[in-house]
This record gives C-alpha cells, sequence and structure tokens, in this order.
C-alpha cells in the first residue's frame, strides 16, 4: 500500500444552495482520512457541464491521482474516458448522478427510482388518491430524473384514480403554459430543479396544490415554510459526497490487494410543510407511519455507516491475507510503543522469515504458498500474548512487538514459536509439510534504542540465524 494516496472530487459547486452540503461532505471524509495519507484535489465545473468534465478527466489521464470520484454531468458523455482510467488501474467512482453505462468502480448516491416512488406515495396521499397530477420531470440526458420519474409512475399505477400529464418543458421562468398546466392540475411532482420555478408560479398565482419534489435546498424550504411546496423528497448530499471521498479511497486498497467494491445507497427521507399535517386524522396517522418508517431507516444507516468507518479503518491496517497488521500499521505501532518504552520499561522485537518459502511456491504452487503463509499467521497469534502485536510485513516476511518483554524473555516466545510451527504440519493435497521459521532478537534499550536501529538490529540477527541454517543444511546434504 502506498504512503500516501490522491483522490480527484469533480463536481459543481453552484448553485451553492444545493451543492454545498456535499462539498461539506468531501472535506469531513478528508479530514478524516487524513491521517492514513490521503489527500484530495477539488475540481470544480460549471453545473451540467459535460465538456468541461471531459477536459478534466483527460487532464487527470496525465496526473498522478490514484482514484477519481465524479459527479457526471451527463450519464453517457463520459463512458470512454471513465473506460480509459479503469483500464489504467484508477479506479473512477460516481455520485449523485450516475454513469450506469461506464466501466465505473461503484456508484455513490440515491436510489432515484425508489426515491420517485416514495415521492408518488407522499403525493397521493396528499392528493386523497385522486385527481389529476402535473408532473415535470426535467431534462430526459440526466439520468437520475428520469429514474426519479420511472419510479413516480411505477408509485402512480398503484393509484388507479390518479392521472398524469406531463409538462415537458424546461421551467427557467413562470410561462403562460407553466400556468395553464398548473390551472388544470388537483397535484404537483417536480423531480428536478425547476422545483423553484413551479413553486413561483404557484405563488403568482396565489394558486394551493398538493406539491411534491427534490433538491432540499434553502429557497426551497422558503416555499415549504410558506406551504406552497407541501413535501421535499431529501437525498442526503452532505453523505454523498463523504462516501465518494471514503469509496474512491476503499477502491485503491481494494485495487491493490485484488477485492471487489461495492457502491453505498443514500436513503431518501420527507420534509414535510405544516400544512401537510392539517388535512385529516387519518393523513395525519399515514404520514406519522411513513416517518416512522424513514426515521428507522436513518438509524439503520447510522449503524451502516459506523460499521463501514469500522471495515474501512480495518482494511487500511491489516493484510488480506493473514489478517496480521500490514507494514504501515507495524511502522505505526512501533513509533509508539519504542516512545512508551523508552519511558517505561523494555521492549523486543522478532523479525521472521519462513525458511525456503520459494520453493513451496515452485513446488506446491502459489496457493500452497498463501496456506503456508495463513499458518504461520494462525502459530504467531496463538503463541503470543493478547498485548503483542504481529504483523505481516511483505512477501514472507513477519514481525513481533513485545511491550514488556526484555532480552530473556524474547527468546522463550522464540523458542514457543519455533516449537509451534514444528508441530503444525501443512496439508497440501496427497502431501504434508513442515515449516521452519529464521527468527532474530532485537531488544530496547540492549541492543538499540531508536525504531530503525532497532529494526536493523532484528533483521541482522534474523539474517545470521538463516545463513546457519543454509550451512546446516549444506552440511547434511
Amino acid at each position: 500500500m502506498r504512503e500516501n494516496v490522491t483522490i480527484a472530487v469533480v463536481a459543481p459547486v453552484q448553485p451553492e444552495d444545493f451543492f454545498d452540503r456535499l462539498w461539506e461532505g468531501v472535506w469531513e471524509a478528508t479530514f478524516d482520512l487524513s491521517s492514513f495519507g490521503v489527500q484530495v484535489q477539488n475540481l470544480t465545473t460549471e453545473q451540467h457541464d459535460p465538456q468541461a468534465q471531459r477536459e478534466i478527466l483527460k487532464r487527470l489521464l496525465e496526473d498522478d491521482v490514484d482514484a477519481i470520484a465524479i459527479l457526471p454531468a451527463h450519464f453517457t458523455a463520459l463512458d470512454d474516458l471513465i473506460a480509459e482510467h479503469e483500464r489504467r488501474g484508477i479506479p473512477v467512482i460516481t455520485f449523485h448522478g450516475d454513469a450506469p453505462s461506464s466501466t465505473r468502480s461503484a456508484f455513490v448516491g440515491p436510489n432515484s427510482h425508489a426515491a420517485g416512488a416514495l415521492a408518488a406515495e407522499v403525493l397521493s396521499k396528499l392528493m386523497g388518491g385522486r385527481g389529476r397530477v402535473l408532473s415535470v420531470p426535467g431534462p430526459a440526458e440526466r439520468h437520475h430524473f428520469g429514474q426519479r420519474h420511472e419510479g413516480f409512475q411505477a408509485g402512480l399505477k398503484c393509484q388507479p384514480y390518479l392521472e398524469q400529464n406531463i409538462f415537458p418543458s424546461r421551467v427557467d421562468h413562470v410561462s403562460p403554459e407553466l400556468l395553464a398546466a398548473l390551472t388544470q392540475a388537483d397535484g404537483v411532482y417536480v423531480g428536478c430543479h425547476h422545483l423553484i420555478g413551479v413553486a413561483e408560479a404557484l405563488d403568482q398565482v396565489a394558486l394551493s396544490l398538493p406539491f411534491v419534489g427534490f433538491s432540499n435546498t434553502e429557497r426551497a424550504r422558503h416555499f415549504l415554510d410558506r406551504r406552497i411546496i407541501s413535501a421535499i423528497i431529501d437525498e442526503n448530499r452532505y453523505l454523498q459526497g463523504y462516501f465518494a471521498v471514503q469509496k474512491a479511497y476503499e477502491a485503491v486498497l481494494h485495487r491493490e490487494q485484488g477485492g471487489k467494491l461495492t457502491g453505498v445507497t443514500i436513503p431518501s427521507t420527507v420534509a414535510f410543510a405544516a400544512n401537510a399535517f392539517e388535512l385529516n386524522d387519518s393523513l395525519n396517522s399515514a404520514f406519522e407511519l411513513l416517518i416512522g418508517q424513514r426515521t428507522q431507516v436513518l438509524c439503520s444507516y447510522k449503524e451502516r455507516l459506523e460499521q463501514a468507518n469500522a471495515d474501512l479503518l480495518n482494511l487500511a491496517i491489516t493484510d488480506p491475507l493473514t489478517g496480521l497488521l500490514n507494514r504501515r500499521r507495524f511502522k505505526e505501532v512501533m513509533q509508539h510503543e519504542v516512545a512508551v518504552a523508552l519511558r517505561h520499561g523494555p521492549l523486543s522485537l522478532l523479525m521472521i522469515d519462513v525458511d525456503l518459502f520459494k520453493q513451496v511456491n515452485d513446488r506446491y504452487g502459489h496457493h500452497a504458498g498463501d496456506e503456508a503463509l495463513k499458518t504461520v499467521a494462525g502459530v504467531l497469534k496463538s503463541a503470543c500474548r493478547s498485548t503483542d502485536f504481529t504483523a505481516r510485513l511483505g512477501g514472507d516476511e513477519f514481525a513481533v512487538i513485545l511491550p514488556h518483554s526484555d532480552a530473556t524473555a524474547a527468546p522463550v516466545v522464540r523458542d514457543r514459536i519455533l516449537q509451534d510451527i514444528a508441530q503444525t504440519p501443512l496439508p497440501l493435497g496427497e502431501h504434508q509439510i513442515t515449516l521452519s521459521l529464521s527468527i532474530g532478537i532485537a531488544s530496547l534499550p540492549d541492543d538499540a534504542t531508536e525504531i530503525e536501529a532497532l529494526i536493523a538490529c532484528a533483521d541482522s540477527a534474523m539474517y545470521r540465524v538463516k545463513q546457519a541454517s543454509r550451512f546446516q543444511q549444506a552440511l547434511v546434504s
């Protein structure tokens, strides 16, 4: 694993009242992952500008980045560049919007189809299950808008007394066509960024209709507070930004360690206007049930978030094959334990190498080599105390940190490890072999008082043991 990881995040910053929460999530994740050597480049574009994003992705092909998180401005226009990054081993995470036909590593964002179905459920309750719905789905080239509308239409199919009229035009201003469509409607659904334009049209003619939309922003909440908008389906942008960075880092770890990456689905919630609770008692009960369900989803999601962070931490500090600490974490633990030992007592270090490991790989195959390494790891865990630290440094190299153990105690642990490995045969099909280890010991403060010197001393001792073992093998042969 590289010491430093650079992640490029590509997303708009305007309008601020929409994208500010998304970037807050990005920055929070950057702070949380900084201790792992993660650095984030914030690359901003105008909203809905796929050409600018193409230029950024082209430039990133020449830059030294380890992963990319991008909010795609178009669901197909970036496919070739996303595929080229993935081909070069640079994972690409799409978030908020998606590019599903691309070869991106994962998507982080809401289930837009389910969010649209939720909007249909809320609006049908507000309308009492009957009437004409005016739908403003937004531009078809925005994939998540289309997914929302498909979910909304699927939800309406469960309501036989609701009719739908789709308004296909853009809502950049209050037009006569929009006003005419609104006066003929009994309810309104807006599944895109035209929410404010429709709200302004309703406000202009003082028309009160059940109105459900997306985009929980400061401007939208203004109309929600005034009861012009009845409810907003909220797709948490903070969590989308946070998980986009987290998943990009996880993708780097998985790419180097051969694992498979999965996306993150952000649950949708509902923000209601005050007038939504003044219709009738049965509707109140329905909304209370709906809110209770959504609250349970959020509580469950909070647990998933905590578990995901714990899993990511474990992935970053452990060796995926053996479950021991990896080299990076070994160095961090060494720094801490040496600092403690210099103040409060001794410390010993064992450097361990598997004898003739290459021959095991060559003769029995790499699967047998993996099993041998896992066997050694199991012996180290069982032979050491719970307060000791066992690590795989790479290849067939292992290390054990023994806090509060001096030059007299460390050989006892070494001998126990050697005895256990000699009594742990490794079955390989019809055969079984017995592994042997070369172990070197260095103790603080007897052999060294600094980390690098202590490691070098233990490593040299291990090399002398290995050379002596080879000499003995040569005499026997």
